[in-house]
């Protein structure tokens, strides 16, 4: 059996998505022929590096759309996805098809429709597998052969006669409580501040990196590290958080081998989102034996189980959150969470399930196109209105 795993941003892109192609890449590979194709990057054995037009690429940098000026930067951010995902998988076309995979397994859904619609060149078509790290709606899905869902939640809404249950996992060895760090010397945290963390990108339509700064201004005792990789908004997010805290915040971006460092140096981490497909940070955040303090959406509810969870919408309720902690009930949370990683989210716990769930894609009928009653249909319909088209424009010239 043979695996191709596709992730675009992979090489160039720093969030929780390339996080679980790098991880899932590493988990399997030693039991698994199984290859990883990304955007960027050093070459690597088991790797290729698939020449597509980067949504960091400057040639993107003037996206024209016909939007509300209020949202114009995420939808040029969407629109610069789509490019990417697109030209990612058509560059990708050909070492996939010298590569004869039982199993595609595509991270993003553009690349995901593009491959799809394209099984029809392989010798031996291969099953398309969705990873659906957006939570998108069983009626907005990619056209694929199965759907991963990370979360029951997810898995409710999704396509059910397609779609499995896997979780996201981390690495216990690397991400665990007690690490020394040298975080706070690096950045100038004082050694007994109390340190809120936030990992994400730093940016305000996702993960409202600007709700953390204003709820947690108003703490004098509190001091906020953001770690993320910047957005077009982040300058403005800064200069707030600048204006709100002084130097009580700090800004970094880190690669994801030296987020433990962050982790360790923290008393709790926050995130400001309203709602996540998953959120990895969370359970690296719980592996490191830190409190979690989060939405109370189900989806994040059954993943943390044991966490602070507030309403994010509301203003106030994070920062009545962090001024009225108690130090025993914290460090009890972080102790629960820990445990509850090492039950239930341990990465490496997880690879003889994507075994499983492999083989018996792999072994699926395949879902080559055929040609039946609704295509000659189709057909029909599709030359009759070209040939009242034709006579239409017949008579207009005459």
């Amino acid at each position: 059996m043979k695996a191709a795993l596709l992730c675009s941003g992979l090489g160039h892109i720093h969030r929780g998505h390339e996080v679980f192609a790098r991880d899932l890449h590493t988990l399997l590979r030693g039991r698994l022929d199984i290859t990883l194709f990304k955007g960027g990057g050093p070459p690597a054995a088991g790797e290729v590096v698939v020449d597509a037009l980067s949504r960091l690429s400057p040639l993107l940098a003037d996206v024209h759309l016909p939007v509300s000026p209020r949202w114009m930067e995420a939808a040029r951010e969407q629109e610069r996805i789509r490019i990417e995902g697109e030209t990612f998988a058509y560059a990708a076309l050909k070492p996939l098809l010298e590569g004869g995979y039982d199993i595609v397994h595509c991270l993003e859904q553009e690349v995901c429709n593009v491959v799809f619609d394209n099984r029809h060149l392989f010798r031996r078509p291969p099953k398309v597998v969705f990873s659906n790290g957006g939570a998108i709606p069983a009626a907005d899905l990619p056209r694929c052969d199965f759907v991963q869902e990370h979360t029951p939640y997810n898995q409710r809404r999704s396509d059910r006669r397609r779609a499995f249950m896997i979780p996201h996992g981390v690495d216990l060895r690397r991400f665990r409580p007690g690490l020394q760090s040298d975080f706070r010397a690096r950045h100038g945290i004082p050694a007994d501040a109390f340190l809120a963390l936030s990992v994400g990108t730093i940016c305000h339509w996702h993960k409202r990196m600007d709700h953390v700064i204003r709820e947690l201004a108003p703490l004098a005792d509190v001091h906020l590290a953001i770690v993320g990789q910047e957005a077009p908004d982040s300058a403005a997010i800064k200069a707030l958080g600048r204006e709100l805290m002084g130097d009580r915040i700090t800004f970094t971006t880190l690669p994801h081998d030296d987020l433990p460092m962050a982790y360790a140096a923290a008393d709790v981490f926050v995130l400001g989102s309203l709602f996540e497909t998953f959120g990895i940070v969370y359970i690296e955040a719980m592996a490191m034996g830190l409190p979690v303090v989060c939405t109370r959406h189900e989806n994040q509810r059954s993943i943390v189980q044991q966490g602070i969870f507030v309403d994010m919408a509301s203003q106030g309720a994070l920062t009545a959150a962090l001024r009225q902690r108690d130090p025993a009930h914290l460090a009890r949370l972080g102790a629960r969470g820990r445990q509850i990683v090492e039950r239930e989210f341990d990465l490496a716990g997880l690879a003889d399930r994507y075994l499983d769930a492999y083989r018996r894609i792999a072994a699926a009928p395949s879902s080559l196109p055929g040609y039946g009653w609704k295509t000659r249909l189709r057909a029909n319909v599709a030359n009759g209105l070209r040939s009242v088209w034709r006579t239409g424009r017949g008579w207009v010239a005459r």
